[in-house]
């Protein structure tokens, strides 16, 4: 979108003045819209996209839908490789043409939330700043329970598994044993009162 905007002076001639604006912002920052943690660690990448060539940038990471909690925050030169911030949740940042990667760690199911990364251009003026369109991070719990490999092979290396088979077995056999007596009996029992009634 082009604005052009003239101004006309009727003692000194006609001037013309140009003002150009573009459509595109100044700076714009994406997220991916979900990232999984491993180990209670994240790696977030925050892309930007800035029209002029910055030299000093800052970044904050922050928690919640609106931003309530910042999570770690770092001023850097572009010519940095790398930063680091230390505290409860530690932030590793790699930088790249465009992009910051954020390596969280320290992370625990309670911290499963939106991020979001906002990008504050510092140096070379104007100042700039844009907050990213935010995360979902999910951190896993881990939890106690072995996994089902584990259970298996626990049940099957347990001695009352080499019990309960031999036992089941053999009270199988006493109840078929005890049907067939009580059921011999009855026959004998019913056999005898018939051979009495006919005779």
């Amino acid at each position: 979108m082009n604005v052009v905007l003239n101004l006309v002076s009727i003692k000194q001639g006609f001037k013309s003045l140009s003002l150009s604006l573009s459509s595109r912002p100044a700076l714009r920052v994406q997220q991916p819209y979900r990232v999984v943690a491993s180990d209670g660690e994240v790696r977030l990448r925050c892309s930007y996209n800035v029209r002029s060539a910055p030299e000093e940038m800052r970044l904050a990471l922050y928690q919640g839908k609106y931003g309530e909690q910042q999570i770690c925050a770092s001023t850097f030169n572009v010519s940095q490789s790398h930063f680091q911030t230390n505290g409860p949740i530690q932030c590793r940042g790699e930088l790249s043409p465009g992009a910051v990667d954020l390596i969280i760690s320290g992370l625990t199911g309670n911290d499963t939330d939106l991020y979001r990364c906002r990008i504050e251009v510092l140096y070379p003026p104007p100042y700039l700043m844009k907050i990213g369109n935010g995360t979902i991070v999910y951190i896993p719990e881990k939890t106690d329970c072995p996994a089902p490999a584990a259970q298996s092979a626990t049940r099957e290396d347990s001695p009352s598994s080499f019990v309960i088979l031999p036992v089941t077995v053999l009270s199988f056999f006493i109840i078929i044993i005890i049907i067939l007596v009580i059921t011999t009996y009855k026959v004998r029992l019913g056999y005898h009162d018939n051979v009495h009634y006919c005779a």
